[in-house]
């Protein structure tokens, strides 16, 4: 059971991130500037840059920027809901 749980958890937030940002992008071109296209559609980046690790005979490219709107926090939340009540 606590598979189950653990599997609605990380679907919901995969599903509901992905559906949340595509409709905040699509979304952003309709509203014009001001306050609520600022509160809804504006992108909080957690994360950190590219870095770059050269040895010389080896090299690779380390990095991780996560964009988090408004509505990605609706959607994950009620991805979850919704996942719960099936």
């Amino acid at each position: 059971m606590a598979r189950r749980r653990l599997s609605h958890i990380v679907i919901g937030i995969i599903a509901g991130g992905i559906i949340g940002s595509a409709l905040s992008y699509l979304l952003s071109g309709l509203f014009p500037k001001g306050p609520v296209k600022n509160l809804f559609f504006s992108a909080l980046k957690v994360g950190f840059t590219a870095t770059e690790v050269n040895l010389g005979f080896f090299g690779f490219t380390i990095g991780l920027v996560i964009n988090i709107t408004l509505l990605t926090i609706i959607f994950i939340f009620l991805t979850m809901y919704l996942l719960h009540k099936l």
